[in-house]
């Protein structure tokens, strides 16, 4: 059983199915946790589950440790909803990205 649960932690995150429909929003709690899986997709968690979200034009300069703030304040996250990919030590906005659909992935998937 250990076995099993470490192949699915160490799965790739591009290549994992999803475990259901994709969903067009996400309701967000008081965050929502990001990690950058390529510069075409994020994966976002919310809800104690991970996400996959393909980004529909790609996020050009998009790369792991930048920060991503949401253009739109509302409760929910949604398909096509802009976001900003930030420098960590600098002001300036390296992309404007939208989301795609929102595909679960298995509930025991670490990333």
């Amino acid at each position: 059983m250990l076995g099993v649960l470490f192949l699915l932690a160490a799965a790739n995150p591009l290549t994992a199915p999803a475990a259901g429909p994709a969903a067009t929003c996400l309701i967000v709690g008081r965050q929502l946790d990001y990690k950058v899986a390529s510069a075409d997709a994020l994966l976002v968690r919310a809800g104690g589950r991970w996400h996959r979200s393909r980004l529909p034009d790609g996020c050009p300069g998009l790369k792991p440790n930048m920060i991503l703030v949401r253009r739109e304040a509302g409760p929910r996250a949604c398909a096509n909803d802009l976001f900003e990919a930030r420098d960590n030590f600098t002001p300036e906005v390296f992309s404007l990205c939208r989301f795609g659909p929102f595909e679960p992935l298995d509930k025991a998937s670490r990333f």
